[in-house]
């Protein structure tokens, strides 16, 4: 495990010392690990990072993976964002599918599988693909932030104890802006003029598969992510 002497403190800390931090934490990606993947969802949090890791100098598309989850249920809007990444960061994205689609699922257990077996479709859809995305990697880089686990529910709860380097069985996430505000987040977006997914101006505050983000789930159906690097991951899917 890597170490690295950086206070995670959420609100005692400016947002300039925070960028200088995970700039940091990006730095040690570099000298730490061989093969760290880079998992995009286009929302606010993954664009902040990815704007973070370009600066640090982390070679996106090279030696380290640029991936995407494509579970078949994003927005178009998601989709234009990807784009307009894909353009102002002069990179392309490794698409992951899933082995069965949401209209599969549907088609064997009926409709709104998403609401009546979130643990089956979120784990088929999300969780398995995630699996497949840094199998063979040593380092998985995300956009979880502490400040997730503070909402309403008990979903993202896990979050609250994570740190910058977490490891995970045989891979070690590393969480960049584990400890920013989303005032943070949208603050590094107008300072940097990053490209954002149009929804959070309809209001929105986050986005996922199309089906549980318009049933108004802010935390989503069944957060299967938590449990992607462990070794039963596959076993409780």
């Amino acid at each position: 495990m890597i170490d690295i002497d950086i206070d995670t403190d959420i609100d005692g800390t400016d947002l300039d010392t925070k960028i200088e931090q995970s700039l940091a934490v990006c730095e040690k990606i570099k000298d730490g690990f061989e093969t760290p993947v880079f998992a995009c969802s286009f929302g606010k949090d993954s664009n902040a990072v990815l704007d973070l890791a370009e600066r640090a100098g982390l070679d996106l598309g090279g030696d380290t993976t640029a991936a995407f989850m494509n579970h078949g249920n994003h927005f178009e809007e998601t989709w234009a964002v990807k784009d307009e990444l894909e353009a102002e960061y002069d990179l392309e994205f490794e698409s992951y599918e899933p082995e069965s689609s949401y209209e599969d699922l549907v088609a064997e257990h009926g409709p709104l599988v998403n609401r009546r077996k979130p643990e089956l479709c979120c784990t088929t859809l999300k969780s398995k693909t995630m699996e497949r995305v840094i199998k063979g990697h040593d380092s998985w880089i995300t956009g979880y932030r502490i400040a997730e686990s503070r909402g309403d529910g008990d979903s993202y709860d896990w979050r609250d104890e994570l740190e910058f380097f977490d490891r995970k069985d045989d891979i070690v996430r590393v969480n960049p802006i584990v400890h920013w505000t989303d005032e943070d987040v949208w603050n590094y977006h107008d300072r940097n003029d990053i490209p954002y997914n149009d929804l959070y101006d309809e209001g929105f505050d986050c986005l996922g598969c199309k089906q549980c983000t318009l049933d108004g789930d802010a935390l989503f159906a069944y957060d299967s992510l938590r449990r992607v690097g462990d070794s039963d991951t596959e076993a409780s899917g």
